[in-house]
């Protein structure tokens, strides 16, 4: 580690103003602008660990962004959250060239001495992000600003290791991004085969129930899987993100492999999961259970499609925080082919689903195996061609 060096990242950013530069302000970006369909802005809410999620990006006409042309981002730009968990951020790709660095972000771009993708993930080891949260003001929510970011510490090797490391690294997360756009897929697949049913309908509790088995999280295994809400993304079937049991108290709702975790809090999220295998929820949740368990796929298709979610969203009691609960659900209408036809649509759906949830699964290994060899590669201390083997045996 002789010829590695000890900097910051304001040293090195680009030249010039604005290399390190806060989003636009409310007062330059009008929330009655945005719309529907236009440029994507990113907010804070869409960083995730170097990626960016576009599940709820937000957007904005053309001519409103060719006004906005000082923050729109450029390929190898990092985009972090200004305030809250202020150690969330993502490297900008050539996909998301000429989008908006949105309200409540800050814009890095890197000089010519550092390779972008490196210090994307340089930005994500322990030590980086506990220097941030020491370093961030604010008392209720934690804040950056250009001058922090501006002093955060770094120890970088060489740019052509630099280079080499990123390259590592970017093959775990392009194999990610792979796979989870096949999962993407596999949604829209589902949603299509049960859209293409026939007019044969039942009612949900006609194939379903709801078990209330009550568990106190102390009684399971510490490593079991736990489920809240903030787990389940929007619209979409396959659960990507989870905890341990050891991370709660509380009494929590007991699901086994094939139920549907169907969020009852804000049913207007939209967030309906097949379990993957067995483990707690939040009472949040409600577990629903296909009667015969050959149908579970069939009734995971009906309970996310759009259609029965907007039937649940207006029979939920509460204004601010709406609320849904078995009773409605179950007396939800859903389209139901007959057995004959049902058995075979279960058949296709069950392929569909057990595909998805085995490249799920390789993503934890994936993603894994990159937050393991990230700390070892950053410190110098794994050589980029071991790396490289650990990489591949784990499918990279």
């Amino acid at each position: 580690m002789s010829d590695w060096t000890t900097t910051t990242l304001g040293d090195l950013c680009a030249t010039g103003n604005g290399a390190i530069q806060t989003g636009p302000f409310g007062s330059q970006l009008h929330a009655e602008e945005y719309s529907a369909v236009g440029v994507p802005v990113v907010m804070p809410q869409d960083l995730g660990e170097n990626t960016i999620s576009t599940a709820q990006i937000a957007r904005v006409p053309d001519d409103v962004a060719a006004r906005m042309g000082r923050h729109r981002l450029a390929a190898g730009d990092i985009v972090y959250a200004r305030r809250g968990d202020v150690t969330r951020r993502a490297l900008v790709r050539e996909t998301h060239v000429g989008w908006l660095c949105g309200t409540g972000c800050l814009r890095v771009r890197p000089g010519h001495a550092i390779d972008s993708g490196f210090l994307s993930y340089l930005l994500g080891i322990t030590d980086v992000k506990e220097w941030l949260l020491g370093n961030a003001v604010g008392t209720n929510m934690l804040n950056l600003n250009t001058t922090i970011l501006g002093r955060l510490p770094l120890t970088v090797p060489p740019l052509v290791e630099q280079q080499a490391i990123a390259e590592v690294l970017g093959a775990l997360d392009d194999k990610i991004a792979v796979n989870t756009a096949l999962a993407a897929t596999a949604d829209d697949l589902v949603r299509a085969e049960y859209a293409a049913l026939g007019p044969e309908s039942i009612h949900v509790g006609d194939v379903a129930v709801s078990p209330r088995a009550g568990v106190d999280p102390s009684s399971t295994e510490p490593r079991d899987l736990y489920v809240g809400l903030e787990h389940l993304g929007r619209r979409q079937m396959w659960l990507t993100d989870g905890g341990h049991a050891a991370e709660v108290s509380s009494t929590k709702s007991r699901f086994e492999p094939g139920d549907i975790l169907f969020g009852k809090l804000r049913p207007y999220f939209h967030k309906v999961v097949s379990a993957p295998r067995g483990g707690i929820c939040s009472t949040d949740i409600l577990v629903v259970r296909a009667r015969d368990a050959q149908f579970s796929s069939v009734l995971l298709a009906a309970l996310a499609s759009d259609a029965v979610v907007e039937k649940v969203v207006a029979a939920s009691e509460g204004t601010r925080m709406p609320r849904t609960n078995w009773k409605d659900l179950a007396s939800v209408e859903i389209r139901w082919p007959d057995p004959t036809s049902a058995g075979r649509l279960a058949e296709r759906l069950d392929s569909i689903r057990d595909a998805t949830l085995a490249v799920l699964a390789e993503n934890s290994t994936l993603a894994a195996t990159r937050d393991a060899l990230l700390p070892q590669l950053m410190s110098g201390k794994l050589r980029v061609r071991d790396a490289e083997d650990a990489a591949s045996r784990a499918g990279a």
